[in-house]
């Protein structure tokens, strides 16, 4: 059986062990959830998609390099933005909004 998406696996997987736990809760000794049998199997999209959330987790919030260096580049005015770069990622942006 192949599910799309890792929340949708852990909620799946939930489900079912609550389905086999008993009325104290317990889980059948061994079962831990699963009987013989069964499997799970994460396509290769949610896998995909796993590395890549595990790879953001890792990245700094807020990039200090770049905030410094255009704190530092507007105080000494010398910093300069391309006003057609701006232009293009707004109506990027826009684009995006639209397709959903």
């Amino acid at each position: 059986m192949k599910i799309p998406g890792i929340k949708a696996v852990n909620e799946a997987f939930k489900a079912y062990s609550q389905n086999k736990a008993d009325k104290t809760g317990a889980l059948p000794k061994g079962s831990q959830g699963v009987s013989e049998g069964d499997s799970l199997q994460l396509s290769q999209s949610a896998k995909y998609m796993q590395e890549i959330e595990c790879a953001l987790r890792d990245l700094p919030e807020i990039r200090e390099e770049l905030v410094n260096s255009i704190k530092t580049g507007l105080r000494t005015g010398t910093y300069q933005p391309d006003a057609k770069k701006i232009a293009d990622g707004i109506m990027q942006e826009r684009l995006l909004d639209k397709q959903i």
